[in-house]
């Protein structure tokens, strides 16, 4: 099983790593230690706070700076981080920075530029779809941390006991394997979800959109997504409402939520962030081990390809900043450089690293043996809008979707009152 190999590793490894680490750390920026900082970090999807802390301590055994984090729920992050930034002085030094803010966070100079703290070595060795997320105004705003993206997740009990040998390559597959499951009565609703009125939901709508083929922005920033692939996409979703075939809790749910109904055998397919794997294979919180498997997020049967364009994801990359009004400056760079660094990441498997060079390292990958799978998944990500403007668009985007799944509004209705919204939002009302 994953944990346990993680775990062993952890144990032989974790040592050596961590001096080495902060031996490399101490030599870039040499800087006095008994310094205090606040770490502003999610609990959520991503690394737990558990496995957080424990590189947080390791820090501080190492250097003695203090480190308090501040363990919020992403939804509430945004506007916490907004707020310190007006403020002469920020109560946090390091923040989690998803990759929908870096426009707007760069943009304001919310927190500083990491240009020259990364050296050609590191920016070689970072996955370039990861780095380029980070990066506004040829400025690097944020240290990738956390390569998160969707996967998709299936129990491959449900799938046999409908008479299927193997999990839905096509969109088309995947609603007939459901409605097989429903007729014969092996699950009521095949299909569990994060489509609450959240970000979450658009990042559900921004893989579907890849699934059929398009993008929701243009390359300029406009909206595109009420016709064609952006259209079909909400069609799916209401499909599967409307069939049963996706639970209805799913409008209620987060991504934890989602992850429990999966794990506890009460759904035959989700999509979720890279987490769930690690606890669908935990005997200590799964009904699932060795039903439950991950695989490629199918794609519609019109642009399915086996070589060239087999599945669809949607990136939710964070990474780690200092904010521009921090205190101290030099000693939250020490504390992002450390937990960032490809020694501790790779006694961190829990999640996907940022580094090519661990990715592709043969012990990493017989010790995580979906990892090969979930390098090509990443090649296939899609991501949100990088738009200064983002917070406001997403809230537009999330509200008439969400009409739309409440059957408030047709697709097509919701989809043309969004793009009017955000085109009325910048003064371009059409």
């Amino acid at each position: 099983m994953l944990i346990g190999r993680i775990d062993a590793i952890k144990r032989t490894t974790r040592k050596l790593l961590y001096t080495l680490t902060i031996m490399t750390v101490l030599l870039i920026s040499a800087i006095p230690s008994m310094a205090e900082i606040n770490v502003l970090y999610m609990a959520q999807a991503g690394y737990q706070p558990d496995e957080y802390i424990e590189m947080a301590r390791s820090f501080e055994a190492e250097t003695g700076i203090k480190v308090n984090i501040s363990f919020e729920n992403y939804d509430d992050q945004y506007e916490k981080i907004v707020a310190e930034a007006k403020k002469p002085i920020s109560k946090y030094d390091v923040i989690l920075l998803d990759l929908i803010w870096t426009a707007e966070f760069g943009g304001k100079y919310f927190v500083l530029p990491l240009d020259n703290k990364l050296t050609p070595a590191m920016k070689k060795d970072i996955a370039p779809v990861i780095l380029d997320a980070f990066i506004y105004a040829d400025q690097i705003w944020a240290m990738p941390f956390l390569a998160n993206f969707h996967l998709f997740f299936y129990n491959m009990d449900y799938i046999i006991e409908a008479g299927f040998s193997r999990p839905p390559k096509t969109l088309e597959e995947l609603e007939y394997q459901m409605r097989v499951m429903k007729q014969k009565g092996i699950i009521k609703h095949p299909w569990f979800d994060s489509w609450r009125e959240k970000e979450v939901l658009v990042c559900e709508y921004i893989w579907l959109t890849g699934a059929f083929g398009g993008n929701t922005f243009s390359e300029k920033g406009e909206p595109i997504f009420n016709n064609g692939p952006g259209l079909k996409a909400l069609q799916f979703m209401v499909n599967l409402l409307d069939e049963g075939s996706a639970n209805p809790m799913s409008l209620e749910a987060d991504e934890l939520l989602a992850k429990d109904v999966f794990i506890s055998g009460d759904a035959a397919f989700t999509s979720n962030w890279t987490f769930l794997y690690a606890f669908m294979n935990n005997p200590e919180v799964s009904n699932i081990v060795g039903a439950g498997k991950i695989g490629f997020l199918p794609v519609a049967e019109e642009f399915y390809d086996k070589y060239e364009y087999y599945s669809s994801s949607v990136s939710g990359f964070q990474g780690l900043a200092i904010m521009s009004n921090s205190q101290h400056p030099h000693e939250a760079w020490q504390y992002i450089r450390f937990i960032t660094a490809p020694e501790v990441q790779r006694t961190h498997l829990e999640e996907m690293p940022v580094w090519l060079s661990i990715q592709n390292d043969p012990e990493v990958r017989s010790i995580d043996p979906v990892m090969e799978l979930k390098v090509k998944e990443l090649a296939s990500v899609h991501h949100r809008p990088k738009l200064v403007d983002y917070y406001e668009v997403s809230t537009i985007m999330q509200k008439y979707i969400f009409l739309a799944l409440k059957k408030k509004l047709t697709p097509k209705e919701a989809l043309d009152k969004a793009v009017k919204e955000i085109r009325k939002s910048r003064g371009r009302e059409q």
